[in-house]
């Protein structure tokens, strides 16, 4: 389920009326209006995250307050985004199935390595790849690697996401994925391991040298993983 013809535009149309709302924490006005937006057809699920949830969570500027905005306001509007992304979940899993019926194809696992504590664009994937038909384990923030493994093995995983915002957090994140390929080595798995987050970038051979089997950083991204179609290059 693609984004529709012509909706690129209407997402920067909803972009610019939500931040308002955003800046102000309004958190009653932010989630009645993503819900009437997917309720009346103005933007579906992929723009709303992509073109306005996203955007408004890296916004780094309170056009409200005329400053940069300070840690505390960003974890408040991020709390707002979380609950607008949670109440959206029902149109989410209407969209899925009106996409590809009740069909699965097959588990996941979205984490973050170890001391990575910025989870919305992990659970913004999570979401991603559910419309793309996989069943989604999302574990979130700060995963020890001995959890992040355990939880792999449990849910017989198809692929796990590994999410990484801060570039400090590569370091951890290469132990990690380093130990899920030994471990898929040595239970002759085939599980995948898909990085993701803005520490990458569209650094493709950045994902690649941490043990990746590549990076997935926007649906299109994710629906070609999930159709087995050729990769665009980068």
């Amino acid at each position: 389920m693609a984004t529709q013809p012509g909706l690129e535009g209407q997402a920067e149309d909803a972009y610019a009326r939500f931040l308002p709302l955003l800046d102000a924490e309004d958190k009653e006005a932010c989630v009645d209006f993503a819900l009437s937006a997917l309720k009346t057809g103005a933007i579906d699920i992929v723009a709303l995250y992509e073109g306005v949830l996203g955007p408004a969570a890296r916004e780094s500027f309170s056009f409200l307050r005329q400053h940069a905005v300070t840690i505390w306001e960003e974890h408040v509007r991020t709390s707002i985004i979380r609950t607008v992304i949670e109440c959206c979940y029902p149109q989410l899993m209407q969209a899925r199935r009106a996409a590809i019926g009740d069909k699965t194809r097959g588990h996941a696992v979205i984490v973050c390595p170890p001391e990575e504590y910025h989870e919305l664009g992990a659970r913004m994937a999570a979401d991603l790849f559910t419309l793309c038909g996989f069943d989604v384990t999302f574990v979130g923030a700060n995963t020890p690697q001995k959890d992040i493994l355990e939880a792999v093995g449990c849910v017989h995983a198809a692929f796990v996401g590994v999410s990484v915002s801060a570039k400090y957090n590569l370091i951890a994140a290469r132990r990690t994925i380093q130990q899920m390929v030994e471990l898929r080595g040595a239970s002759g798995g085939e599980c995948r391991i898909v990085a993701g987050g803005q520490a990458f970038g569209s650094d493709v051979s950045l994902a690649t040298s941490l043990g990746a089997d590549l990076l997935a950083q926007n649906y299109d991204d994710m629906r070609r993983f999930a159709e087995g179609l050729p990769w665009p290059s980068r």
